[in-house]
């Protein structure tokens, strides 16, 4: 992954521009007047402490690389208490996160923007893609995300089936390390044990859908610019396969090469990826992109619905099916078989029906989902 050196950061410039303004402020008090001196000294102490705030912050987000370094000899403790965490590198070896065995996990940029759409269409064009038809192949694509993220896509375009998949392909990584950029090291399996490493039974359809799914990864380039960092993924995985296609025959056996690489693992830092439950990861449609995206989060906020319409990739131009969509998504999740990590425990919009606030049954016990007023309190998008 090529990762560029930033712009100057706004934030870090705007806290020097109210460390500036605080000066004033205490200079100014020297010469208020009388009993108005302690009033504008309280607004430049204040004006001060968020900039520190903000300095701090700044300067955590810009000391934290997103993958942990440890020397070659860093004992296993050490790399388990850095995986916690992050993508972590021993020596040569580079690793992601560890997560559990009964979750799946992806990087929040994918699961907070359209790469992988609700639609139906990307998945209809399967055979299309099984039969080597480029035609709907796209360059430096735009996807819409939020405001503080810029994501593009070369390759073909992608949808929840492709995000299962996907995230079933970094799970054969969950305890080996990466393939190196220069290196040639797959790992190997067949569609029948894949296919039950996803949940679904195997058959000749799921082989299909299975197959034109790795195809559309393997073409897949990101481009991502975030917190001022220019990110490259040139290859989301690399497949090949070892059957009968050829005689149009095709079994269980068959046998398919993966490879991901170390360029990924920039993508997994602190606060930066999702372990979802596996159960979750297989939802569809609106009801599977609701549950990995707010499975991503840790407390309520206001949101906007037009954000979440863009962000989904819905594909209808309707707003008002989208919300009947989200409605009927928002419900499913709420049933009581619904992982706890993803479950929704609760939902409002605000009266005029452009903002949403979700509670999830995981953030129950958080001071910060406990107000649950029908205004705004923090927006986003």
């Amino acid at each position: 992954m090529e990762r560029k050196q930033p712009a100057p950061n706004l934030n870090l410039k705007r806290a020097a521009e109210l460390r500036e303004l605080a000066n004033r402020a205490a200079e100014g008090a020297m010469t208020a007047a009388p009993g108005h001196q302690e009033l504008v000294l309280s607004a430049a102490e204040k004006l001060t402490n968020i900039a520190d705030n903000i300095e701090r912050k700044e300067k955590l987000a810009i000391a934290e690389p997103p993958v942990a370094v440890l020397p070659s000899n860093a004992t296993v403790e050490e790399v388990r208490k850095a995986r916690r965490r992050q993508a972590t590198r021993r020596g040569e070896d580079v690793y992601l996160p560890s997560w559990s065995t009964m979750a799946l996990a992806l990087p929040n940029t994918f699961l907070r923007t359209a790469l992988f759409s609700t639609g139906r269409r990307v998945q209809a064009n399967s055979e299309n893609v099984l039969e080597g038809d480029q035609t709907a192949l796209v360059a430096n694509k735009e996807i819409a995300s939020l405001s503080n993220l810029t994501l593009t896509l070369s390759g073909y375009e992608l949808c929840q089936f492709d995000r299962h998949i996907y995230a079933t392909c970094l799970d054969y990584y969950r305890e080996r390390p990466l393939s190196p950029e220069a290196s040639n090291h797959y790992v190997k399996t067949s569609f029948y044990e894949f296919a039950k490493r996803t949940g679904l039974a195997y058959g000749l359809n799921p082989h299909k859908a299975i197959r034109a799914s790795l195809l559309r990864l393997s073409f897949a380039q990101i481009r991502i610019r975030h917190k001022g960092w220019n990110l490259e993924v040139p290859k989301l995985l690399t497949v090949s396969f070892e059957d009968g296609s050829t005689s149009r025959v095709l079994k269980g056996s068959d046998v398919m090469l993966l490879r991901v690489t170390e360029s990924l693992a920039e993508l997994f830092g602190p606060g930066a990826w999702t372990a979802v439950d596996k159960e979750a990861v297989g939802y569809d449609g609106v009801t599977g992109w609701l549950a990995s995206f707010y499975g991503g989060h840790s407390a309520a906020a206001w949101l906007s619905v037009k954000s979440l319409y863009d962000i989904s990739g819905y594909e209808s131009t309707s707003m008002s099916n989208f919300k009947a969509s989200l409605i009927r998504a928002l419900e499913k999740l709420k049933d009581d078989r619904v992982p706890a990590c993803c479950r929704v425990s609760r939902y409002q919009f605000t009266d005029d029906g452009s903002k949403l606030k979700v509670v999830l049954a995981a953030w129950e016990k958080s001071s910060l989902s406990g107000n649950f007023s029908t205004k705004p309190q923090a927006n986003v998008g």
